[in-house]
Order: C-alpha cells, then structure tokens, then sequence
C-alpha cells in the first residue's frame, strides 16, 4: 500500500471537514486540526527530536564507514579521518545533550519555571541556538557521508581502471 504524502493527507483531511453539516463543528474541527498541525510541528522541531534524530544520523553513519574500512583496506587512513571527524560530530551533539538535559531540571523546579516563564524570549533564543547547533551537526555527518561515499566510489573507479587495463596487457603479451 501506497504511504500519503502531506498534500494528499491535509485534502483528505479538508475534504472530510467540509463535509460536517454544521458550521460551528466545521469550524471547531478546523480549529482543532490547525491546533494539532502546529503542535506536530513544534514537536517535530524541537531540539529533543532533532537530537535523536541526529543520533540515529551518526549510529548509520559510523556503521556506514566501518563497512567501507572492511570493503576499501587502501583507503584506510582517508576513512579513519571521517571517523574522527564523525567522533567529533558526536561529542559536539553529546554538548548538546547535556545543555538540554540542564535545561529540562531548571525548568522542572519550581523557581526555574517561574524564571522562565517571566523570560520567555530568552527561551526561544536558546530553542533557536539548539536547533541551529544541531542543524549544523546534522549538516556535518551528511558532509562526513558523502565524503565516505566518495572514497568509495573512487575506490570503485580505480578498481574498474585496473579492470580495464588486465585485458589489453595480457594482449600486449600475446
């Protein structure tokens, strides 16, 4: 079966409001879609999910290049720097792990709420930080990939020169 994309599911979804009969539940329901849309997406944004997203990132990533340390010995040496800068990546987001976690038990005490709640910009300042810390992060395992799939694919052309090169110097023999 087929997934739905956004476009399809949010037609779906106004085409069933504009169905109900009554305009004040029409509207209701409107008003409660829109509310769990922003709440979704506030969810999906924040730095908590964007952090784990982030790990699952590095976990495929590391693995990623330990495959190609085991296919690719020649290149050891160029793999072994993006490992280290992926160990890089993955401390930086441990930094940030740890800020949020000393974030979440101020705000969990009950003065730390009410500081917070008279200072709600500077909450959103340190939201947006966060999140662009991780942004950054997740910019550099995608950068960190796409180096490792070019040693590859190098690897993978040089192999197929030599390929290449085997039956024209067995002719040059003959």
């Amino acid at each position: 079966m087929k997934t739905l994309t956004y476009e399809q599911l949010a037609s779906i979804l106004l085409a069933v409001i504009a169905l109900i009969p009554s305009r004040a539940v029409r509207y209701t329901a409107l008003g409660l879609l829109l509310a769990a849309v922003i709440l979704c997406k506030i969810r999906l944004q924040s730095p908590s999910m964007q952090l784990s997203q982030l790990a699952v990132s590095l976990n495929h990533t590391e693995e990623y290049i330990r495959e190609a340390m085991v296919e690719v010995p020649r290149s050891y040496s160029r793999l072994a720097d993006q490992m280290r800068r992926l160990y890089d990546v993955t401390n930086t987001a441990s930094c940030i792990k740890r800020r949020i976690l000393r974030s979440e038990t101020k705000a969990s005490s009950w003065k730390g709420f009410r500081s917070l709640s008279t200072d709600i910009r500077e909450c959103i300042t340190r939201f947006r930080s966060l999140s662009n810390e991780i942004g950054e992060c997740i910019r550099c395992v995608k950068n960190i990939r796409t180096a490792v799939e070019l040693i590859l694919e190098a690897e993978h052309q040089r192999r197929l020169a030599s390929d290449l090169m085997e039956p024209q110097s067995a002719l040059a023999v003959v």
